[in-house]
């Protein structure tokens, strides 16, 4: 696709050489596992026998492991479109588009980058997790095929949600109008999963709500793994569905965002 590498590269180095934005960035994450998972710490108030019933482990991080990789994934995707109302004010937006590059190609370019950022805040997470007390535990190990899931589920969760707002913000003037959208649904859709529960734990109504959400998909999917190490049976189907979800999803995202893109953006 035309321009999509020279245009990825141009929004990776904004993240990096902006080093307020660059160590933000990489902060944000740790402060999900370090401070909310030993917070809300629900393993503090339950038996152990409890504990291995309900979360599958006696540790409360890793349980919720999953859920932070997919809302840390979930809230840096949500951001990925201000920048295209950040080139359109200053005029990036006008020179690309007499350039010969594929307009879609804009689009793609910031999604990818949000996609890289992701994943360098899903490494700090998951090694931060493993060292803060009471962390990470795997106690069934991981394989080959645990790790592409994972790093899969990520990938498709920050594709398909970057591309949802930046198509919202192709049309859009002011960035406090995506801000606003931004601050409306995040919560709903973090708080609307199975990302820091089990589904057990919440109202039938909420959870038929969850289990529509890419965000439990992804966090389901990724706990498993993280839960079980090798997957077998029962496991193995249930996450197989999930990333059959996030694929689907994907795809979808992938050919709007194209058509979209290629018909809509303006200076």
């Amino acid at each position: 696709m035309s321009g999509l590498l020279p245009l990825t590269g141009r929004e990776l180095k904004k993240w990096y050489r902006n080093m307020v934005f660059f160590i933000t960035g990489l902060l944000q994450p740790i402060f999900w596992i370090a401070l909310f998972g030993s917070a809300f710490d629900i393993a503090k108030f339950l038996p152990h026998s409890a504990l291995e019933n309900t979360f599958g482990t006696t540790s409360y991080i890793t349980f919720i492991i999953g859920g932070v990789l997919t809302s840390t994934s979930l809230f840096t995707a949500l951001f990925s479109g201000t920048s295209i109302i950040f080139d359109r004010r200053l005029g990036n937006m006008a020179r690309f588009l007499v350039s010969p590059i594929h307009r879609s190609s804009i689009v793609f370019a910031k999604v990818l980058s949000t996609t890289v950022r992701i994943l360098v805040q899903a490494v700090i997470l998951i090694g931060v997790a493993f060292i803060i007390p009471n962390g990470l535990i795997l106690s069934n190990g991981i394989s080959l095929l645990g790790i592409f899931i994972i790093t899969a589920a990520l990938i498709m969760v920050a594709f398909s949600f970057s591309s949802i707002f930046s198509i919202i913000a192709i049309r859009l003037k002011r960035q406090e109008t995506i801000f606003g959208i931004i601050n409306l649904i995040n919560l709903p859709l973090l708080f609307a999963s199975y990302a820091l529960f089990p589904p057990s734990f919440m109202p039938a109504w909420l959870r038929n709500v969850a289990a529509y959400n890419p965000v439990s998909w992804s966090s389901q999917a990724i706990r498993n793994v993280i839960l079980n190490g090798t997957l077998t049976g029962s496991v193995l189907n249930s996450t197989l569905e999930y990333m059959l979800y996030l694929l689907l999803l994907t795809i979808f995202m992938l050919v709007l965002v194209y058509f979209v893109s290629e018909k809509e953006i303006r200076d």
